[in-house]
């Protein structure tokens, strides 16, 4: 691995030599002598500095969009070297959608953690968006969505099926067992996902095939924070059956559809196909596969 290149991205994203210095293990002078090393190989600037922070160049923002891309090839190369060497170990960088990563996940990361215990994997929650940059970016090895998407670079595999419904208070208007009325949904407060959600994205969805137009929307980042401010009246939502399960259950939350209304999507997993492809990937994608068989009730 060129050292120059990881300093350098360190000091980019930590924005600070001290603190480059301090995440690499190694002292400042090295840092700036690893940058100055870097600008003398390339003959050109490629960080602006001050007493406070440093910022890049133009050649200092094409430099560290390649050195990424390096330096993710290069710990690809060693995992796949290790796999090759000493069989089913190494490490995963899995990048989820909020629904996915916070309701299901964690049982296939049980699942994985006992069939492949010397496989170290870490864990990124963001909206699917985020997932699908993240995974074309390198910064995670498969990412798994809950949106309609196709890519001619990514590998997209749907895996399994999401009830997706429309919830309210327990004590809403709506009374138990009423089917309400299109109506009757377009004068609600809507609570809803931010953009780039794939809770957001088949809420949409749904309302626009219903030709609802929400009275007033409140958008959140939170699939907690929605629940919580639909439990306490405010409004209702469009929500994965997963994630109200115990809501449910305690009879807080109650599903709320127009008749014949059912919305369904996939969730799917992403990477970026390789000709020497992590056996890390391939193990992990057989486990989430095993979930599509684990249904909420």
């Amino acid at each position: 691995m060129d050292q120059r290149l990881l300093t350098f991205v360190t000091v980019v994203e930590e924005k600070s030599f001290t603190r480059a210095a301090a995440v690499l293990h190694i002292t400042q002078p090295a840092v700036t002598q690893h940058i100055q090393n870097l600008e003398s190989e390339y003959q050109v600037t490629l960080l602006e500095r001050d007493k406070r922070s440093v910022s890049l160049t133009k050649a200092g923002k094409l430099v560290f969009h390649q050195a990424k891309q390096i330096l993710a090839h290069d710990k690809e190369t060693r995992r796949l070297v290790d796999e090759l060497l000493y069989g089913e170990c190494g490490s995963i960088v899995i990048s989820a959608s909020f629904t996915f990563g916070e309701y299901i996940l964690p049982y296939v990361l049980r699942r994985f953690q006992k069939l492949y215990p010397q496989i170290a994997f870490t864990v990124n929650i963001v909206n699917s968006d985020e997932v699908i940059h993240q995974v074309r970016n390198r910064e995670a090895d498969i990412g798994i969505i809950e949106t309609e998407f196709s890519s001619e670079s990514l590998k997209v595999v749907p895996f399994a099926q999401d009830t997706v419904s429309f919830i309210a208070a327990s004590n809403h208007d709506f009374n138990l067992g009423e089917v309400p009325t299109v109506e009757g949904l377009a004068r609600q407060t809507w609570i809803l996902r931010e953009k780039g959600s794939g809770t957001r994205h088949i809420a949409e969805k749904a309302l626009e095939e219903l030709k609802i137009t929400p009275a007033h929307v409140l958008e959140l980042g939170s699939i907690q924070i929605i629940k919580g401010t639909v439990e306490a009246g405010l409004g209702v939502s469009v929500l994965s059956n997963w994630t109200v399960r115990k809501e449910l259950s305690l009879n807080t939350l109650k599903i709320i559809n127009p008749e014949g209304v059912v919305l369904t999507r996939s969730f799917s997993y992403i990477y970026l196909p390789t000709e020497w492809q992590t056996k890390t990937i391939q193990l992990f994608a057989g486990c989430l596969t095993e979930i599509s068989n684990f249904q909420p009730k």
